[in-house]
Formats: C-alpha cells, sequence, structure tokens
C-alpha cells in the first residue's frame, strides 16, 4: 500500500507540473507552422519507442473569401505525406526527424488552387530522463527498476526546405504555404507514464519563428497535447486505444516589423485513436475534431483531421 501511495503522489506531483508548464508559457504560431510541421499531431508513439516510418496526415479548413460577412467561402485541404523517425544515440539521447511533402489544395467559388512540394524539415534531439523505484527511501545502485515514469526534454529547429510565397500570404488564410520560409527553434518537454495496461502520454512545444527573406515572421506557436491509453493485449500483438485534447495558440504575424491584424488565435481538439503494436511494427490511426477555435479573427474554421502512421519498431 505504501508503494501505491508513493507512486500515486508521485504521478500527481509530476501531473501538475505538466499542467503548470501548460499555462505559464509564452504563447503564439501561425497557421502554416502547424500545418506543414505536423506539430500538432506529435513527434512520436504514445511511449516514444524509437522507430523509422511514415505518416499521412489530412486537414480541412473553411475560409471567408472576403472581409465581409456575406463573403463566399472557400475550401482548404492539407495533404501531407511524411517519413520520420526517432533514432537512439545513446541509452538516453535520441534523435528525430520528419521529412514532410506537402500537397495543398484550395478551391473557390470561381476557382481552384494547388500547390505542392517538400515542406519544412523538422530536426530534434531529446534527452530522455527515466525515474526508479524507491527501495526504503534510497535509491539503489544495483537492479535499479523503473518505476514507468519519465520525462524527455527536446530541443530542434524547423529548416526553411519548404517555398514560401509572398502573394500566398496576403489572403485571408496565410497558413496556406509550403513552409514558413525562415529558420525556427523548438522547445519540447514531454511526460510519460506507462503502467501494465494503461499509460498518459504529454507533450508541449514551443515554436519559436525565425523572420524569412520577405521580412515576414509567423508568430511563434505554442502547442500541447495529452493522450490517456489503455493496452488490450492479445496473443500476437497488443491494441492501444486512446483519446485525448490538444491546442495549438498562436500568436499575430508581422511584416516589415509590423503587426499583421487578425492572425492570431487558437483552436483546442479532442482526439480518438488507436496504435496496434506487433513485434516489428506499428499501425496507428487517430481522428481529431475541433472543440473550440477561433483563428485569424474568426475568419477560418478548422474542420476534422486524420492521421494515420506505420512504424518500424527499432528497439527489437
Amino acid at each position: 500500500m505504501t508503494n501505491v501511495l508513493q507512486n500515486f503522489r508521485y504521478t500527481k506531483i509530476l501531473f501538475f507540473f505538466s499542467l503548470f508548464f501548460l499555462s505559464h508559457t509564452a504563447f503564439g504560431c501561425d497557421l502554416c507552422g502547424c500545418a506543414t510541421s505536423g506539430g500538432s499531431f506529435g513527434q512520436g508513439t504514445l511511449n516514444n519507442t524509437s522507430f523509422i516510418g511514415t505518416r499521412y496526415i489530412f486537414q480541412k479548413f473553411v475560409s471567408k473569401d472576403g472581409i465581409f460577412d456575406n463573403s463566399p467561402t472557400s475550401t482548404e485541404r492539407f495533404n501531407t505525406y511524411q517519413l520520420w523517425g526517432r533514432i537512439p544515440v545513446s541509452k538516453k539521447l535520441y534523435v528525430s526527424v520528419i521529412l514532410p511533402y506537402q500537397d495543398l489544395k484550395r478551391k473557390f467559388t470561381d476557382r481552384n488552387e494547388n500547390i505542392n512540394g517538400l515542406g519544412d524539415i523538422t530536426l530534434m534531439s531529446w534527452l530522455k530522463i527515466p525515474f526508479y523505484k524507491k527501495e526504503n527511501t534510497e535509491y539503489t545502485q544495483i537492479g535499479k527498476q523503473l518505476s514507468g515514469h519519465s520525462i524527455e526534454i527536446g530541443l530542434g529547429s524547423k529548416l526553411p526546405t519548404g517555398n514560401f510565397e509572398q502573394v500566398l500570404s496576403n489572403r485571408v488564410n496565410p497558413g496556406f504555404q509550403l513552409g514558413t520560409g525562415s529558420l525556427d527553434g523548438i522547445l519540447s518537454l514531454t511526460y510519460t507514464y506507462a503502467a501494465d495496461k494503461f499509460g498518459i502520454n504529454t507533450n508541449t512545444s514551443y515554436y519559436i519563428k525565425g523572420e524569412n527573406k520577405n521580412e515576414y515572421r509567423f508568430g511563434n506557436q505554442f502547442s500541447f497535447a495529452g493522450n490517456f491509453f489503455y493496452a488490450i493485449p492479445k496473443k500476437q500483438y497488443s491494441i492501444i486505444p486512446f483519446i485525448g485534447i490538444s491546442g495549438n495558440i498562436y500568436d499575430k504575424i508581422k511584416q516589415f516589423n509590423e503587426v499583421i491584424a487578425n492572425t492570431d488565435g487558437a483552436v483546442y481538439n479532442t482526439t480518438v485513436g488507436s496504435e496496434v503494436l506487433f513485434k516489428t511494427f506499428i499501425f496507428g490511426a487517430n481522428y481529431t475534431l475541433p472543440i473550440q477555435h477561433n483563428l485569424f479573427g474568426g475568419n477560418v474554421t478548422p474542420k476534422q483531421s486524420i492521421a494515420l502512421y506505420l512504424n518500424f519498431n527499432l528497439n527489437n
């Protein structure tokens, strides 16, 4: 009973630490940063295992084609195809990479637009800090047992490999871009707790956007996600359904050091999905639906998002 109470107390402390980080971080972003990097969809799997794989992300938006209440609307469909991976360098150090290809489509009442090509490549390094069980209130140096709790600190950047077109930024939804055109920094913090059959995974990321050659600076981005998952073991595999919440908060865009009005906002989502774990690979799928949003002065409405991924496990 004592160990159970200690683990519960430990979980509670780390959980509220995560909430503190969420509520006390400066917020900001551009819609382009979320759509082109897939940052709002997380950097890995539920248990942060090492892998290489592919991921597909579909996002839908509806935007006003004008500034008036009765302006016609356009429908935007963002298709992102990614090669991604999380590769161990040592027992506690990992690197992750996301190589995206974008296919963005926008349908107006009288015309269609389509841009495609390489998006912004994301590179991250991760330091994993595991926590061990206590015995007689002191850490043992031999035969230490993992408690199931771990924290990961991530540091990285989003490279300006995706094309930025100035003419597209003048539309109601300036996030319709292959990339930001700037070198952007990323700070991340992940907390994971995994018991025998259930677990919690949380991630917070802050994107610091640079200025591109057009003197255009997308706003900084704060993203967070939290998932509760439960493992259903089978003979040859395990099914891990999960449910979670996520959010993206956007700061205003600047050009020539002047703030552009109605370019900030926020969106909060609920997500359901599942991973299927085999010995050598993981298949995952999730569906995301906005529950509250206010983007670009209310002129951009996010719709549903879908993500599918197939990862090959490097831990075996």
